[in-house]
């Protein structure tokens, strides 16, 4: 069974979303607030979920902050974006503090369970034109991303840039010819090597730099 939160104050909105996770059988909703303040009452009281999807133009205490505040919580449960918002800037620092994705809307509910499983399979949930803006910025300039990754080995770059994409450890296989168990071991490798944990802070190290 996979555990959902929900932190959203567009009402009908956050109901359809409702209403879509109950008619899953795999699927169970451990909370559903219209805002942060409403969330931190009860978090005491809340066992973690496996995802959280929160808002980022909520009323009182922005869905931005509410990262933060989440991720202090709970370190490894699953948050994801959802907003109108493209700017590279509002993406950048939602990641770096410790978003697992970012879905632009609108977005088609009825993807909920396949986005649901890309997060299960390893993927990083984006929208293919914010990948494309995390692509362009972790690049630019070459040379300090190079400084950054130099000491990964070719093929841990490839599977690196093929994450960035956004793409699950079964895509990256598929594109880079090797085997989904070889990708693990890849990204175990990097994530060592890069000092870092999640695939999240992974892109926010890059950032960084």
């Amino acid at each position: 069974m996979i555990t959902v939160g929900i932190i959203e104050d567009d009402r009908p909105l956050r109901r359809n979303l409702e209403i879509y996770i109950n008619m899953q059988k795999d699927l169970h909703i451990t909370f559903s607030c219209n805002s942060m303040e409403a969330y931190l009452e009860q978090q005491s009281t809340l066992d973690e979920p496996f995802i959280i999807f929160i808002d980022l133009g909520l009323p009182g205490i922005s869905g931005m902050e509410g990262i933060t505040l989440i991720r202090q919580k709970w370190a490894d449960v699953h948050i994801v974006v959802t907003t109108g918002n493209d700017n590279e800037s509002v993406i950048f620092d939602c990641i770096q503090r410790g978003a697992n994705g970012y879905l632009l809307k609108p977005f088609n509910i009825a993807d909920l369970v396949k986005n649901i499983d890309i997060i299960r399979s390893g993927g990083a949930l984006i929208t293919p034109d914010v990948a494309m803006k995390l692509f362009k910025k972790i690049h630019k300039p070459q040379d300090r991303f190079e400084e950054v990754t130099g000491h990964l080995t070719t093929r841990e770059n490839d599977v690196v840039n093929e994450l960035l994409k956004g793409l699950t450890y079964k895509e990256i296989a598929a594109v880079l010819g090797i085997s989904s168990s070889t990708v693990n071991d890849h990204l175990k490798n990097v994530y060592v090597k890069m000092g870092v944990r999640t695939k999240s802070e992974l892109i926010a190290k890059l950032l960084r730099k």
